[in-house]
């Protein structure tokens, strides 16, 4: 290939695209990577590969690593947080209520296997004010909206009194549960199912594990 035709083929993969489609393409090709590779092995040129634009792009639009793992979390947490939204109920049972937030977040957090990694890479090395603010602050919004409903379930007798707090880390937690379990249903105990089937019992699993922990006991029926 000559060197007119190699600085083509370089061209050729800008596009000039408006801003707003360049940054936004930018971004899906780093939640691609993100998912497929996780946080530690992706890094500004594959971003730029993958969505054939110019490396210099994404320095231009994000600054860094950081800044652009950040922009990822804030559009997948916002769609997140109206997943969560949609998926609540109006003037339903505490119990209810809980379900739909936790099956909600199960089924979100299948889509983007990287997302709590990357939560918690943030979290424990973010570099910038705004980084931490804004997860700090999307995880505040959601745990003062479940205090909320624990302290109603409570007092309506439908729940026993529970630490808000290690409830809401433990309902974090099953969001991300069947990333580890998967491997191990199928190459240990040789199950057989399809992802999806699998996928929806292991959901209604651990969702009926978390509520049924919290459930007030009736008079005279002892716990299994």
């Amino acid at each position: 290939m000559t060197k007119a035709a190699k600085k083509t083929k370089s061209k050729s993969r800008d596009y000039h695209l408006p801003p707003g489609v360049a940054r936004q393409n930018l971004l899906q090709s780093a939640v691609r990577l993100l998912n497929e590779r996780g946080p530690g092995n992706v890094s500004l040129n594959d971003v730029a590969r993958d969505a054939k634009l110019n490396p210099a792009l994404v320095k231009y639009y994000f600054g860094s690593k950081e800044r652009l793992f950040e922009a990822v979390i804030e559009q997948i947490v916002g769609e997140w947080r109206a997943e969560i939204l949609a998926a609540m109920p109006e003037d339903a049972p505490p119990e209810e209520m809980l379900r739909k937030r936790a099956r909600a977040t199960m089924y979100f957090l299948r889509g983007y296997p990287s997302l709590m990694r990357l939560i918690r890479r943030q979290i424990m090395t973010a570099e910038t004010k705004e980084s931490r603010f804004f997860i700090e602050n999307f995880m505040r919004i959601n745990f003062e909206e479940q205090r909320k409903i624990l302290q109603r379930g409570i007092s309506e007798g439908a729940f026993r009194p529970v630490d808000p707090i290690l409830f809401f880390t433990s309902y974090m937690s099953t969001g991300d549960l069947y990333t580890f379990a998967r491997p191990i249903l199928q190459n240990v105990f040789g199950t057989r199912e399809s992802d999806d089937r699998l996928f929806a019992r292991f959901v209604d699993h651990s969702v009926d594990m978390l509520l049924d922990g919290i459930t007030a006991r009736k008079p005279g029926k002892a716990r299994r």
